[in-house]
């Protein structure tokens, strides 16, 4: 009976046995079912969420009124926006426009610099050098028009820095002239250039001077002088008229003093300088000659003459220790008087007994624009100091060495324009200038000029 019992109890035992391993099996398929479907769900999210629909789906979910507070997804913290400053905004624009910053950086930069590197010239000082015993040992030889007011205004600027300066005569009265400035460094050399040899003596006797010992006082050690330049300046203001109206003699008087004594001069002391080392500055005009102006052919035949001349000397003495400098004068600021005007009008007069084939009318007409010309002309140049500084640092400083340097308001900008615009251009620039001026009828002209004869 006991065998009978037990024989259900086994046969349950086995059967739950058995079945064991089914369980397993379940429940590792069950395990599998469950990561497949949530490695699906993940890919589908991860799908949703690169198009813009999950984005539409969650910003439909937060609107949504149906749905409780709770399960809704919280909303994005807003993004703070800065405000926009100046600084800010400068720097989005340099960023964008990098070639136009450039531009305008470089320009202004190229514009400090001028003018710091201005100021900074216009403060150095400049003083000729001096002997051990503090007396004047360099000299200036300035060849130039008595009359003209640069030549004064130069003559004193070196004489003040310095230097010992003289001046050409051909006569006593020119000689007197000079003294009269009461300078003692301000000293008259007597050259006849009309003879060569009264000049060659002349200089003969200036090269011994400048190479004898000099006791400037008692019981103190000579030095000797040292010639630094020679300085040339040309008339500026010859006897301009028309060409029609200019008589062969008045040609010949013009070219002998401003072209040929300035050559026969520059022959003269051209060994002493090469043996000096010493430096030869010409000075001329800039505006007029480029621009060959009417009524104006004596000033650009004589600046034309100079070109010519000291473009050849610089070639034939390249081989020596020479330092040639031309300077181009532009305009400067003179200051005007009465005098000056006077003095125009004495020369009008002078023109007139002249040409007796210049009409009256032609007469007054060039003499007022000449008078309108002195007038407008008074402060619209540059200052004097600024052509005492450029003569200073070419005689002193080596300044230009060989070239051409440009100097007063007007000389560079005139000089371009003459060289690279075509003539007719400028001709038609200066008919425009000239045509904002009322021309004068002969019976007005025949009054005015009736009127200069009486001044």
């Amino acid at each position: 009976m006991p065998s009978n019992e037990e024989d259900p109890l086994e046969n349950i035992l086995h059967s739950l046995e058995s079945m064991v391993p089914d369980l397993d099996s379940i429940s590792t398929e069950v395990n599998r079912i469950t990561e497949s479907v949530d490695k699906h769900f993940k890919a589908v999210a991860s799908t949703l969420l690169e198009y813009p629909v999950a984005a539409s789906i969650r910003d439909t979910i937060q609107s949504s009124s149906w749905l409780y507070e709770r399960p809704r997804p919280s909303p994005p913290p807003p993004q703070r926006i800065l405000p926009v400053t100046h600084l800010d905004s400068a720097r989005g624009w340099v960023s964008e426009h990098r070639a136009v910053t450039a531009a305008v950086v470089a320009f202004i930069g190229t514009g400090v610099y001028l003018i710091l590197r201005q100021r900074r010239a216009d403060r150095t000082k400049r003083r000729a050098l001096r002997a051990k015993t503090g007396s004047r040992k360099e000299v200036v030889v300035l060849a130039g028009s008595l009359l003209s007011s640069l030549t004064k205004s130069l003559a004193l600027d070196l004489e003040r820095r310095g230097f010992i300066v003289y001046i050409p005569v051909t006569s006593l009265p020119e000689e007197h002239l000079v003294q009269s400035e009461s300078r003692p460094d301000i000293r008259p050399l007597h050259l006849d250039v009309s003879s060569e040899v009264a000049t060659a003596n002349a200089i003969e006797k200036f090269t011994s001077y400048i190479k004898a010992p000099q006791y400037p006082l008692p019981h103190t050690p000579p030095h000797n002088l040292q010639l630094s330049s020679l300085v040339l300046l040309p008339s500026l203001e010859p006897s301009n008229a028309p060409i029609a109206t200019l008589s062969v003699s008045t040609w010949s008087d013009t070219l002998n003093a401003n072209v040929i004594a300035p050559f026969a001069i520059i022959k003269a002391f051209l060994p002493l300088l090469v043996s000096q080392k010493a430096s030869l500055l010409a000075l001329t005009p800039s505006i007029v000659p480029s621009l060959k102006a009417a009524s104006h052919a004596p000033q650009s035949v004589i600046t034309a003459s100079f070109d010519a001349h000291i473009a050849t000397l610089r070639k034939e003495i390249s081989h020596k220790d020479l330092n040639i400098v031309q300077v181009k004068l532009g305009s400067f600021d003179l200051g005007t008087s009465k005098s000056t005007e006077r003095q125009m009008v004495a020369t009008a007069n002078i023109a007139r007994a002249e040409h007796p084939g210049w009409d009256t009318a032609a007469r007054a007409k060039h003499l007022k624009e000449q008078l309108n010309k002195l007038r407008n002309d008074r402060v619209k140049g540059s200052s004097l100091r600024e052509l005492h500084n450029t003569v200073f640092d070419c005689v002193a400083r080596g300044r230009g060495k060989g070239g051409t340097v440009f100097v007063g308001r007007g000389a560079w900008t005139y000089d371009l324009v003459g060289k690279w615009l075509p003539g007719g251009v400028v001709g038609w620039m200066m008919g425009l200038k000239q045509g904002r001026r009322n021309d004068l009828r002969p019976t007005e002209g025949s009054q005015e000029w009736e009127k200069v004869e009486h001044v």
